[in-house]
Formats: C-alpha cells, sequence, structure tokens
C-alpha cells in the first residue's frame, strides 16, 4: 500500500510539472509582452497542476483509509486490491501533459484575440475531465474494496 500510495502521489506531481512548465513558458511570454493579460494566462498556467493535487488526494486517502498512519498490518490480497485501486489516480496523472499542451495554446490564442479566453478555457478544462475520473474511480474503488 506504500507503494500505491506513492506512486499516487508522485506520477501526477511529477507530469504536472511538466505541464505546468509548458503552459508557464507561454505564459511569461505573455506577460512580458502584455502585462494586464499576465493573470488571465495566469488561470491557463495552473490547471496542468490540478492532477498532482488529485494524486495527493488519491494517496492521502490510501495512507489514512488503509489504516497505514496507524501502522495498521496489510495483508498482500489488500495491499494488491490497493494498489489495483490506485491506477486510475496514478495514470490520470498524464493527462497533465497534454493539458499543458492546450493550455499553451489557449494561452497564445489569448494573446492575439483576447475574446478567445472563455473558448481556450473550455478546451483546457475539457482535458481536466478525464483527470477528475480518475480520481474518482479511484476513491469508488478503494470504498468497494472496504479501504476507505
Amino acid at each position: 500500500m506504500v507503494l500505491a500510495a506513492g506512486l499516487a502521489i508522485a506520477i501526477p506531481g511529477i507530469i504536472s510539472g511538466m505541464g505546468v512548465g509548458i503552459a508557464g513558458v507561454a505564459a511569461a511570454a505573455v506577460a512580458s509582452e502584455d502585462p494586464k493579460k499576465a493573470y488571465k494566462a495566469f488561470v491557463f498556467e495552473v490547471l496542468p497542476g490540478t492532477q498532482g493535487i488529485y494524486g495527493f488526494v488519491a494517496g492521502f486517502l490510501i495512507i489514512i483509509g488503509a489504516g497505514l498512519s496507524a501502522g495498521a498490518e496489510v495483508t498482500v490480497p489488500v495491499g494488491l486490491a490497493v494498489l489495483a485501486a490506485a491506477v486510475p489516480a496514478i495514470l490520470q496523472g498524464f493527462t497533465a501533459y497534454p493539458q499543458g499542451l492546450v493550455a499553451s495554446a489557449s494561452i497564445t490564442a489569448f494573446a492575439k484575440r483576447p475574446e478567445v479566453f472563455a473558448p481556450g478555457l473550455m478546451y483546457t478544462v475539457m482535458v481536466e475531465l478525464y483527470a477528475i475520473l480518475g480520481l474518482l474511480a479511484t476513491i469508488l474503488m478503494l470504498t468497494f474494496i472496504g479501504a476507505l
């Protein structure tokens, strides 16, 4: 279960850093050209970081729900079930990279034509849906196996 929690936290966190970095490059370029657009560009830049938060939440739920924080003894079958339940939360982290690409493109479009802020935000948030589903699937599976 420690492996499940560690992977659920680390992988989405790493990939979120990459997604935020991709969007951050575009946001910094826009801010240097027009500082008034910096805060709206920041909205796009923040979104790929949420997958890291979802992974942290999943890892935290595994640690607390499975009794790891209390030093509970865990059998191999239960540990494997928890690891399997963590897979969606682990893999949802990979959506941060394409979300960073979409956010970067949306920032670039917004810089040229401010009226496309809302459509760009919708495109970027659409990727978020799949990350949320990954976290939700993990929470449901942890609940069903009795780890929460």
